[in-house]
């Protein structure tokens, strides 16, 4: 017995050791960053709905309106030409992927760990260089990129109209193929821009594609403060 004791007491000694020297857990900065994810969740959920709603009331709209004599075959476009502005309506056609990858292995203490991973301006470069480039819809891991749509870092990982998302990020392009591809590897361009995440073992991939699909997009489009407005420039920079 006393051996057993004695033992225990050498085993609950290098327990309490191994504890104490662990590094303290920045508790407080993942505590408000998990709050932070969890009001922009809730924010996305409640316009999540009000999209739905708005969406509902939009389908009575058109049912009501198809049925009246005087709605022309103009109007209907001109209703439909809108929904895919906004990107509420799938597109497909031909296009590009991209998919960025984090590295796999880990940076030694002289180097710096930024260059290891694909950050939220990355995304956001690339989407701005897709757009410019000429491509028609654009999605990130399937999040349908509108005018509101926004991209940052929160902690380790991405948000994308308020969802979170983490590497390998898969960007798809409806557009012209062979134009999208080219503005990202000229010189100076996206791709240069990402040679020291390739360098640390990061890797960015891109496909043609003769088909591509893109979602609609599921966020909310409801205008809470701004209110259309038709006049002059000098009207609307007035007092």
């Amino acid at each position: 017995m006393a051996f057993a004791c004695v033992i225990l007491g050498i085993m609950g000694g290098i327990q309490f050791q191994a504890q104490s020297a662990r590094p303290p857990v920045q508790a407080d900065n993942t505590r408000q960053l998990l709050e932070l994810v969890r009001t922009l969740e809730a924010e996305r959920n409640k316009l999540s709905v009000e999209l739905t709603e708005t969406r509902n009331r939009m389908a009575k709209v058109e049912e009501a309106a198809g049925k009246r004599e005087s709605v022309s075959a103009q109007m209907q476009e001109q209703l439909e030409r809108s929904r895919i502005e906004a990107g509420l309506t799938g597109m497909r056609g031909p296009g590009i992927t991209v998919q960025l990858s984090d590295s796999g292995r880990s940076p030694r203490p002289e180097e710096d760990p930024y260059f290891f991973i694909v950050h939220d301006v990355d995304i956001q470069a690339l989407v701005n260089e897709l757009w410019a480039a000429g491509a028609e819809a654009v999605s990130v891991n399937n999040q349908r990129v509108v005018t509101r749509t926004s991209i940052r870092c929160v902690g380790p990982t991405v948000l994308v109209n308020g969802v979170r998302m983490a590497a390998p990020y898969t960007v798809k392009a409806i557009g012209p193929s062979s134009d999208l591809e080219a503005a990202l590897r000229m010189p100076g361009g996206f791709l240069d821009s990402m040679a020291q995440l390739i360098k640390q073992g990061g890797e960015v991939k891109m496909n043609r594609s003769q088909e591509l699909a893109i979602e609609p997009f599921d966020g909310s489009l409801i205008f809470r403060y701004g209110h259309p407005f038709e006049g002059t420039k000098e009207q609307a920079n007035a007092p």
